[in-house]
């Protein structure tokens, strides 16, 4: 979570956290108070003498709480249109006004499963007519709230081999989520806690080979042609841990902090950081700190969630060339660590975009989300306008697959049609790995849904079932491997 409030964070992705839980316990406080006060005062007015004169006192103050009740009922109104100000009390109406909300979504987060589960729907009907081995190395939650980090062949759903988190790595949350696992030729594994730590590397019998706890490790972790890793990160402050806003900027006399994004090279044998490149410095010193101005969103305006490292060379790329995805700019960046010089902005019809794959030697694979920002949330609560009947209406939008040309700097989208007709869209997350054949695995990650579509259409949709009826596991970006143990 961001900044020193964690535990206070109620929404996605939070599961039950210690926020909840204070809420619902001064929430009972409040309304123990209330019908303790009022318990008394009827009681005393019962009691037998001087009836009139505390009816009378009672009766001023019941007239006072419906006054008091008016003027915050009043403020809530003109609070909530926003045409109003009222200075220091502000913040005082806005918290008490939406306490009732809070309390109701405290009490739901309490109630339900932590968030590494989705509800399957009832009328789900999985489809298979994958022909070959399609193995995954995924991760998911077990029943005794720990994780495993499996293989498992899409072909038949067996699972080939199992790497059990050990104790040693610390109690993990239910809602937690431990990402984007990485198989090495050893049948060891590295994986993180997404935005936390550590980062880790389990041998093959589960046990720890080392952890590194210095950095904020988030969405992807991908390895250089040398072996070593790269990965998303954001530096904890001095002191911490804990993220701080690293970034400033100014509009006029308007001071903006923001969250900066950071890349990591990790020596995949000891997990020591051999170096850092802060993504807001590779703007400044590129002359692109113009791209922040572009995101909707003032406080993580670039979000970094991919880093995919060039293995080879060709006329379009070095090897160690590093392709960064960016969602909240919209677009992705060809970054060459070496002389910190970025080499192309490629911007085009990116929405939210995630995944970014090297295809061949000139193009590249972008999984677009094709999805606002703000996944259509208005941000301009004072206006509330009505629909008119003489819309324009734009394009139904879907997550799709898109092909970019290094050669032409063109895109391409594949199997537009085919997504749009299965329904496949995914707000935030989600990726895509070529497969033999023209076919594509895919990740849908907000429902969960695993794909594989191709040439002949669906071949694949199915859920990790888990052990909760109703319920399968959250994917956590799968990988797919060309086979097991590596080579």
């Amino acid at each position: 979570m961001i900044g020193t409030g964690p535990f206070l964070y109620i929404g996605p992705g939070g599961g039950v956290t210690i926020g909840a839980l204070v809420v619902i316990l001064i929430g009972g406080i409040v309304l123990l108070a209330v019908g303790l006060i009022v318990w008394l005062r009827l009681k005393r007015f019962f009691r037998g003498e001087g009836k009139a004169k505390r009816g009378a006192k009672l009766l001023t103050q019941v007239v006072a709480l419906l006054a008091v009740l008016s003027v915050f009922g009043w403020m809530s109104k003109h609070r909530a249109k926003g045409d109003r100000d009222f200075g220091w009390a502000n913040g005082w109406v806005e918290a008490l006004s939406g306490f009732p909300d809070l309390f109701k979504q405290s009490v739901e987060e309490v109630q339900q499963l932590p968030q590494t589960y989705v509800p399957t729907p009832a009328d789900f009907e999985p489809l298979n007519r994958v022909d070959q081995d399609v193995l995954t190395l995924t991760v998911y939650s077990n029943p005794d709230e720990g994780r495993h980090i499996a293989v498992r062949n899409l072909r038949n759903g067996e699972e080939l081999y199992r790497w059990v988190l050990p104790d040693s790595l610390g109690p993990l949350k239910p809602h937690w989520r431990v990402h984007h696992p990485l198989l090495l030729e050893d049948k060891s594994v590295v994986s993180f806690i997404t935005n936390r730590a550590p980062m880790f590397r389990l041998d093959s019998a589960s046990n720890v080979v080392w952890r590194q706890d210095s950095l904020s490790f988030h969405h992807a972790v991908n390895r250089a042609a040398n072996g070593d890793l790269w990965a998303c990160v954001m530096q904890w402050e001095r002191g911490g841990p804990y993220i701080a806003y690293r970034g400033r900027y100014l509009m006029g006399e308007k001071q903006v902090n923001f969250l900066d994004n950071s890349v990591a090279r990790i020596d995949a044998e000891t997990g020591h950081i051999l170096e850092v490149h802060s993504m807001a410095e590779v703007l400044r010193s590129n002359g692109l700190e113009h791209l922040i101005l572009r995101s909707g969103d003032a406080q993580d305006p670039m979000h970094l969630n991919d880093v995919q490292p060039a293995l080879t060379s060709s006329a379009h790329f070095e090897q160690g060339d590093l392709f960064l995805s960016f969602r909240n700019l919209q677009c992705v960046l060809q970054f060459r660590p070496s002389t910190g010089a970025v080499v192309r902005v490629i911007d085009g019809p990116l929405a939210a975009q995630h995944d970014v794959d090297i295809v061949n030697d000139s193009t590249l694979a972008i999984f677009n989300n094709n999805a606002q920002e703000n996944m259509g949330v208005y941000t301009n609560k004072g206006h509330n306008y009505p629909v008119s009947k003489e819309q324009q209406e734009l394009a139904h939008y879907h997550s799709e697959i898109t092909l970019y040309d290094l050669v032409s700097d063109t895109f391409r989208p594949l199997y537009r049609d085919l997504m749009a007709t299965e329904g496949i869209m995914t707000f935030s997350e989600g990726l895509q790995e070529a497969l033999p054949g023209g076919q594509w695995f895919l990740e849908e990650q907000n429902s969960g849904l695993l794909w594989v579509v191709g040439p002949d259409g669906v071949m694949y949709r199915d859920v990790h079932t888990s052990h909760h009826a109703g319920h399968h596991h959250l994917p956590n970006w799968s990988r797919v491997l060309p086979a097991f143990p590596l080579d």
